[in-house]
């Protein structure tokens, strides 16, 4: 699956989210204007990290690391 982000007009949302789903996709976070640029980057990081933890790719941090980190 490829991973996208976009920018669309609130009142499209819905509209996109249905076409999405019809076609076999997820949506997998909305913002409405909630999140920053930085944030928004932030969780696209993320979701690809744990992505690549589930495929074997990458290796999870222990809870150790995350409280250190």
């Amino acid at each position: 699956m490829t991973v996208l982000t976009i920018e669309i007009p609130d009142k499209a949302a819905q509209n996109i989210s249905e076409i999405i789903k019809k076609k076999g996709g997820n949506v997998l976070a909305s913002s409405e204007g909630d999140l920053s640029k930085e944030e928004q980057l932030s969780f696209n990081r993320g979701l690809r990290e744990a992505k690549l933890i589930e495929a074997g790719k990458m290796k999870p941090l222990s809870f150790d690391d995350l409280w250190d980190g």
